[in-house]
């Protein structure tokens, strides 16, 4: 059976971002289960006294019902070395519980972390989406594996924009940040591009 999975942001026990969650466990629920049932995350989380200060990762496993919420503290992920790894089988549109192909690839690599590239275009880490600067403004890729909840926020706000990237392209830029629902742009450190190796 198919389980999927929401990563969500408890700042401070505030929930960020909860409409945009919805919106894509909606669609999910559709497109594997056929369900359009009003099924309404915020009736589900109930953040634990212990849980309302600092941030967490409120983390909804899922399939035709709720199966489980877990709240697990965030630590941001310190990366070093980033290496770009093209293979064009993937297919991760839907944020499933399988992650085992990262896994694969991750464990190929000396680097602590990848991105993953598809006929020659940038798409994804294997758990963020990215976002590029030249300097004045910042892009993400529009071949994307998956599009976030964070990604998706900030070209609602005009934060970031969308382009074709390709690996040739990297070299435009100057810097470069991973984003997801629990790193928003001012949290997500800024990286050098000298790193992608």
């Amino acid at each position: 059976m198919s389980r999927f999975i929401e990563s969500i942001c408890v700042l401070n026990g505030t929930i960020r971002n909860l409409e945009l969650h919805q919106k894509r466990f909606d669609e999910t629920r559709l497109k594997v289960f056929g369900l359009k049932d009003d099924l309404k995350l915020k009736n589900f989380i109930q953040i634990p006294k212990e849980n309302q200060i600092g941030k967490f990762k409120c983390r909804i496993l899922y399939a035709e019902n709720m199966e489980e919420i877990t709240f697990i503290p965030y630590k941001l992920k310190t990366i070093h070395s980033i290496r770009i790894i093209e293979d064009a089988e993937i297919n991760y549109s839907l944020k499933g519980e399988n992650r085992h192909v990262f896994e694969e690839l991750r464990g190929e690599i000396n680097e602590n972390e990848i991105i993953i590239s598809q006929d020659g275009c940038v798409t994804d880490s294997s758990y963020s989406n990215l976002i590029f600067s030249d300097g004045k403004n910042w892009f993400t890729p529009e071949t994307y594996l998956l599009n976030g909840v964070m990604r998706q926020s900030l070209l609602n706000s005009g934060k970031i924009k969308e382009m074709k990237i390709t690996v040739h392209d990297l070299q435009n830029f100057s810097t470069f940040k991973l984003i997801n629902a629990l790193m928003n742009f001012e949290e997500s450190p800024e990286l050098n591009m000298s790193i992608l190796t």
